[in-house]
């Protein structure tokens, strides 16, 4: 699945989305770090709101209008959260991949960075996060409040 950001997209597996919801401002966490914006309630939970974008080291640039937050279960047993929001710029849409479309990848160790590969696709780079980390960096943050 595409995800649209302010700078880029990022290709997550399907399987890792739960839902896609309209953006509604989440709930602020106390001292937290700009990357969370906090949490928004769905299905009588309430879950995480990252900016991927800023946990990436990026700066905030601004919101589009048709803001979404994609909801994406954690991989793992442990996960401090079972269910975390990503703040998409736009509509996401799902990319059926093929071998022989991927230009080039680059990838990193996982844990390292917030973007674990990024991919040429059709002259356009695509940006894979690494799951583990933004789990981590939640736990990190989950422990620390």
């Amino acid at each position: 699945m595409l995800i649209p950001m302010r700078q880029g997209r990022l290709l997550v597996p399907s399987a890792t989305v739960a839902e896609v919801i309209g953006y509604r401002t989440p709930d602020p966490v106390a001292e937290s770090p700009l990357w969370l914006q906090g949490t928004v309630s769905w299905r009588q939970r309430d879950i995480p709101v990252i900016d991927f974008e800023r946990l990436m080291g990026r700066s905030h640039v601004g919101a589009g209008i048709r803001q979404r937050i994609v909801v994406c279960y954690a991989i793992g047993r442990d996960a401090a959260s079972p269910l975390f929001g990503v703040v998409a710029q736009g509509i996401p849409r799902l990319l059926h991949l093929q071998n022989d479309l991927i230009g080039f990848a680059t990838a990193r160790e996982p844990g390292e960075k917030a973007v674990r590969m990024t991919l040429a696709v059709s002259d356009e780079s695509l940006m894979v996060p690494d799951l583990e980390f933004v789990q981590q960096k939640l736990a990190d943050r989950m422990v620390t409040a």
